[in-house]
């Protein structure tokens, strides 16, 4: 029970104190104290102001909970100093990159981030000052827990894991309707698995059971997922975060009546140089230093178990002076001469050394408590401990031959080792006391079974090796770098240079893991992650999770904000990032599947790579062909727009409606067409006797080939992408934003109009000769030439128009009916008018069949990426490999009456129109527009 003080800032009152009954923690653990607040306050519980001049409300000493006084009886938000105390089963955070969030607040300290440095959760959004890293909870949302004992889980529950604070602006709680978003304060409460809020007062009236939402269809059942704890991910934050804290120490200056001091829990934080700093007045004494160095380090114990100690520096030797009672700061740091504040340690009071208490937790034991407090000494072993546990669990007829003492340590994450049975726990505990007071206490010790089978299979992603080499080679280049460590090769990918490794021990994983790491093949560097397992028996016949892809790099480069707004929302195994890998990582998990989807991010360069790798896995997936929708972060995004999914992502657009529209949106087929180069070709007339060129240089090279999914361009248009693509590739970091981006190409464009003269592409449809299905293609004063696919060309562009000319001729253009527009384009200004919706492109054909030669060499795109091309032939024809796609369905309009109904022009219905219909049409009809112009008519204009 927690003892009452002196505090630096008032009287202090312990009005709900924690205490241990029957293995759980009882209240709330604050110690709270009243104070007057110089700022607006607000509660922390029901979020409102607290009003008054002086004591307008309390606070706690340890963790900062802000609370009116009508409040306090109804806290329930645990202090942070005992919050880790009421974790059954620790989780590890995964940690992003240390940033500055504004407007959020710190899980720990429940202070605002502001400008500090912080860290955030990428699983659960749980943030953290980099100076409060060392006392996060470690409860994390479990995201992969297959349990191979476990043979029917159709009735396993899952309940809400909550979070408190940091909620979206427009949350709402569940129970009253009410608005309990709040950015004063660190309040209300977010069920991390399927979204749902409510008031801090309001969430334990909510059933406990959580379906996952309304993503559920989409989402990874973590039950169904396995990924291997592996302590990487801890070391690797461990250096930063460290850096972090001295960097946040460093703004902790003195005030004018103030000193600073400089704390170590430990000899080996000292040895370390890991400290904290208190900031307390010149005449603060002894007792009121150890009650601000317990609050540093968040201890909420009675402080007459604990000392304080002046460190002294003498050359090589360490010296420590035992505070006195009633001393005063100002006499500390009289010896440093090379004024450096005075340096402490926080000891423990080591009345008995030789016996004390430790808490077993029964793990994944079904027993009715959290855990039992065992009493042991020097020379207790663990195989002693076991019997004891077992005993208090209520498991006396298990034999303790069955079980093992697992030693966890929650230090930045969660460390686990067995314990040799012989092996004395207290002795142990001790010796960690004196080095650390903090990882002493984020100690615990768990009750495993040991013929309990535990899936410890790890699967490894090894890419950037030479590709198309045999599978023994790729075994040998491997094994020359993990001579001592025990793998398999589970699948190789030899066209893509890749392989799976697969390890039966974690420790084995994690050290193949850093030796690859730092390997290289042929100069270049290789690329290394872990990734996870889906067990597809596990899975519903109807599940259906989803992939998503993010191109990080992809127009604005906003993927970095993106992949933590979806990692929130779905599983976060089921995202991955491209620049970590590409696509193949992310098809490999999901080959086993019998059905899913996938969402990229990213531009249509993206789409495409995507697609090629599908192509290339088909025969090692069971689902070859997963439909699949796009988030767009490109600068064109031509794809996205003709399947409804918009122009463009924008920064702070909420990803929860994209996700939605997935379940619901439509599948349609995609065309894929297959364009080969032949340079060197030689031109020759064309008849329709014969689809293949008869022509030859002398050149026994393979032609190159492309897949093409939007569209082709010869002349101007590829003329434009391509000093735009060089501009880009000369300076990439200025290539950062959509806008930038457009404004650039604009400009690429009005120099290509202003240099009319030397226009390279002002004589193409003299140097090209275009055959269409076998027929020859009459060519009118052209600069450029379009073969169509999609609706959609240069950033949404409706090239080839949607009404028809009223000869019947021509088809409405559909990515799936198996023709490609061909299209002429008259030059800039032409190019500048299509895309202002002001005109259409000169049509010319519609074939599934194209062949073109070239006389010269000239400007080529291939969905965007451009390049010279040499004079030769072009063959583009249907690909085998169609793709599917998934079209946004957007909502039922209601129209009004006198707004004309669609009506198919091939429908022999025509004629059978409402009157309103018919009277709108012939409004329409009679209105002047702007029609496409013939290939035959456009001489005469």
């Amino acid at each position: 029970m927690a003892t009452t003080a002196t505090s630096l800032f008032g009287t202090q009152v312990d009005l709900n104190p924690t205490a241990e009954k029957d293995g759980y923690e009882v209240g709330h653990g604050h110690i709270f104290m009243k104070k007057t607040f110089h700022k607006p306050t607000f509660c922390h519980h029901c979020t409102d102001m607290l009003w008054g001049l002086i004591g307008q409300g309390f606070i706690c000493e340890v963790c900062n909970f802000v609370s009116h006084e009508r409040c306090l009886e109804n806290v329930i938000s645990p202090c942070s100093s005992i919050a880790s105390n009421l974790i059954k089963d620790p989780i590890a955070h995964t940690w992003g990159e240390p940033d500055r969030f504004k407007k959020k607040f710190c899980n720990v300290c429940r202070r605002s981030l502001g400008d500090s440095l912080a860290v955030r959760c990428e699983v659960c959004e749980y943030y953290s000052h980099a100076a409060c890293l060392d006392f996060v909870v470690s409860d994390c949302r479990k995201i992969s827990c297959y349990d191979p004992n476990k043979k029917d889980t159709s009735s396993q529950v899952v309940l809400h894991h909550w979070r408190e604070g940091n909620l979206p602006t427009n949350a709402k709680c569940y129970v009253c309707k009410k608005t309990c978003a709040t950015t004063e304060c660190i309040a209300s409460m977010r069920c991390v698995w399927c979204g749902v809020t409510a008031h801090t007062g309001c969430y334990r009236s909510i059933t406990p059971e959580c379906n996952y939402g309304p993503l559920r269809e989409i989402f990874s059942i973590p039950n169904t997922v396995s990924m291997p704890k592996t302590n990487y991910s801890v070391k690797s934050i461990s250096k930063s975060a460290d850096e972090a804290t001295v960097e946040e120490d460093e703004y902790n200056e003195p005030g004018s009546d103030g000193a600073v001091i400089r704390l170590f829990d430990g000899n080996l934080s000292f040895k370390r140089r890991v400290s904290r700093t208190i900031s307390v007045p010149k005449d603060a004494q002894t007792h009121q230093l150890l009650e601000a160095a317990l609050k540093a380090y968040q201890i909420s114990e009675d402080a007459r178990s604990y000392y304080l100690a002046e460190i002294t520096e003498a050359g090589s030797h360490l010296h420590e002076r035992r505070l006195k009672a009633g001393e005063h700061s100002s006499n500390l740091g009289k010896n440093n001469r090379d004024g450096r504040p005075p340096s402490l340690f926080l000891r423990y009071e080591e009345k008995d050394l030789k016996r004390g208490t430790i808490r077993v937790y029964p793990g994944t034991l079904r027993v009715p408590v959290a855990y039992k407090s065992i009493s042991i000494n020097n020379f207790i072993s663990v195989e002693e401990v076991i019997e004891m546990a077992l005993h208090k669990f209520g498991l006396e007829d298990e034999d303790p031959e069955d079980y093992n003492l697992v030693e966890v340590l929650l230090d930045k994450g969660v460390q686990e080792r067995i314990m040799d049975r012989e092996e004395c726990p207290w002795p142990q505990l001790v010796e960690a006391r004196r080095n650390s007071l903090r990882k002493m206490k984020q100690t615990r010790y768990y009750l495993r079974k040991i013929k309990e089978k535990r899936h410890e299979r790890s699967q490894m992603y090894v890419g950037n090796l030479p590709i198309n080499l045999s599978d023994h080679r790729y075994k040998q280049i491997i094994q020359k770098h993990l001579i001592d460590v025990p793998f398999s090769i589970d699948v190789i990918y030899a066209q893509n240079g890749a392989a799976i490794l697969v390890f039966d021990d974690v420790d084995a994983a994690t050290s193949a893991y850093y030796i690859l790491k730092e390997a290289s093949v042929d100069d270049k560097q290789l690329v290394v992650l872990f990734v996870p397992e889906i067990h597809t028996e596990r899975m519903d016949e109807d599940s259906c999770p989803l992939l998503v892809f993010v191109n990080v790099k992809s127009g604005g480069c906003q993927g970095v904000d993106l992949i933590s707004s979806i990692k929130k929302l779905v599983n976060p195994h089921q995202v991955f990032d491209l620049d970590q890998g590409g696509p193949l990582p992310g098809l490999h998990v999901f080959s086993k599947l019998k059905q899913y989807r996938i969402l990229i991010c990213g531009g249509d360069g993206t789409v495409g790579w995507v697609l090629s790798l599908l192509d290339d896995m088909c025969q090692e997936s069971v689902c070859s062909r997963p439909p699949i929708a796009i988030l767009p972060l490109g600068t064109g995004n031509d794809l996205a727009r003709c399947l409804k999914w918009g122009g463009g992502y924008e920064y702070g657009d909420d990803i929860y409606p994209i996700l939605r529209a997935i379940v619901d949106a439509e599948e349609i087929k995609l065309d894929r067409w297959t364009v080969i180069f032949e340079p060197d070709g030689k031109l020759v007339e064309c008849d329709n006797r014969s689809n293949s060129s008869t022509s030859s240089s002398g050149n026994d090279d393979m032609p190159n080939m492309f897949v093409m999914n939007n569209y082709f361009g010869i002349g101007i248009d590829a003329d434009v992408c391509l000093a735009f693509h060089m501009k880009r590739v000369e300076n990439p970091e200025k290539f950062q934003s959509r806008i930038y981006n457009k404004g650039v190409y604009f400009k690429v464009s009005v120099r290509k109009m202003m240099q009319r003269e030397r226009r390279s592409c002002k004589d193409l449809f003299r140097d090209l000769k275009v055959e269409v299905d076998g027929q020859k293609l009459e060519l009118p004063q052209l600069e450029g030439l379009v073969l169509l696919n999609i609706g959609s060309w240069g950033s949404g562009a409706d090239i080839w128009g949607q009404d028809d000319d009223g000869s019947g001729r021509w088809k409405r253009s559909s990515p799936s009916d198996g023709l490609l527009e061909v299209i002429g384009l008259t030059g800039i200004v032409h190019m500048g008018q299509i895309q202002s919706g002001l005109r259409t492109g000169v049509r010319l054909a519609q074939g599934s069949h194209i062949r073109i030669w070239m006389n010269s060499d000239m400007p080529v795109q291939v969905d965007g990426e451009p390049w010279m091309q040499l004079a030769g032939q072009v063959v583009i024809t249907r690909s085998a490999l169609q793709a599917t796609m998934l079209k946004k369905s957007k909502a039922k309009i209601k129209r009004r009456n006198t707004e004309p109904t669609i009506i198919n022009a091939t429908s022999p219905t025509d004629e059978k129109k409402s009157p309103i219909d018919t009277g709108e049409t012939q409004k329409r009809n009679e209105a002047p527009r702007l029609t496409a112009v013939k290939s035959e008519e456009l001489n005469k204009v």
